[in-house]
């Protein structure tokens, strides 16, 4: 009986590695393939604590590689990479770290870049419309509304 719980244990452990070894992963996603893989709470807590010993496991990387990747590739805002972080049950001391990786001059670029973007696509007349239109997409995507209008010309 203690042979096989200790195989269990193995085996259990060997795959949630691969799961963290093909993308960085947070405490969150991993404790969701645990419970897939029919895990019980002692198991669980042995794995997240050898993961994080091995560093497979690291919030504060998570955070950030998670924020600038999301930045970079999908141009999100801050308000939505925080609502993201905050779903997956990220410490805000990290969020907030992960935040500041973006510089300020990058993050307006993006915003100026995003806004002649959508301005280009649409084809209402109306400014005061294609500013409203506008507005709404950066808010979908994050943006912070003061920086939102103060930019839109």
């Amino acid at each position: 009986m203690e042979r096989e719980r200790e195989n269990n244990y193995r085996s259990l452990l060997l795959k949630v590695e691969r799961f963290c070894a093909y993308r960085e992963r947070c405490c969150f996603e991993v404790l969701q393939k645990l419970q897939e893989l029919d895990a019980n709470e002692e198991e669980k807590e042995k794995v997240l604590a050898s993961l994080k010993e091995d560093d497979y496991l690291n919030e504060e990387r998570f955070a950030k590689l998670f924020t600038s990747g999301k930045f970079r590739m999908k141009r999100w805002g801050k308000n939505k990479i925080r609502a993201e972080l905050r779903m997956k049950k990220v410490p805000d001391k990290y969020i907030v770290n992960g935040l500041n990786t973006i510089s300020d001059d990058d993050y307006l670029k993006t915003l100026l870049h995003l806004i002649q973007k959508k301005e280009r696509e649409l084809k209402s007349k109306d400014p005061k419309n294609k500013k409203q239109k506008i507005g709404m997409y950066l808010l979908s995507k994050g943006y912070e509304s003061e920086l939102i209008w103060k930019n839109i010309k």
